[in-house]
């Protein structure tokens, strides 16, 4: 999971794992980013024993308003891609999202910044 972020490494001014935890495929991740534009990213990622998921990633300008946040949380029902949904700055309901793993999430921001970053090669260091 972790190689997402070596693969869109020029995302990223520095990244750290909060916390981790895995026993078996279960899994708990929390990571904090600092892109490139300074905005920050902060991020949820929980696989439960019995296989279901919960995830919030919180995408912050650098003032720290929100730029956008998605989550599975079940509380909008009438959202058409329920439970995943982004809520968008100033915005009281959520918005239908695609986005509902780290790979979509990296893949959306690299097109906000309207260009490739993807490379193979090329790794940010997590920060200390």
């Amino acid at each position: 999971m972790l190689q997402l972020f070596d693969t869109y490494a020029a995302l990223f001014k520095s990244w750290h794992v909060v916390r981790y935890e895995q026993e078996g495929e279960a899994y708990l991740l929390q990571l904090s980013a600092l892109l490139q534009d300074d905005s920050r990213l902060e991020l949820r990622d929980y696989l439960f024993a019995d296989g279901s998921r919960k995830y919030a990633y919180q995408w912050l300008e650098t003032d720290g308003t929100l730029r956008r946040r998605w989550d599975n949380a079940p509380h909008w029902p009438s959202v058409a891609t329920t439970p995943h949904h982004v809520h968008l700055p100033s915005q009281e309901m959520p918005e239908p999202s695609t986005v509902t793993n780290l790979e979509d999430l990296l893949h959306f921001i690299e097109n906000w910044f309207g260009h490739s970053t993807r490379t193979e090669s090329t790794a940010v260091p997590p920060c200390a």
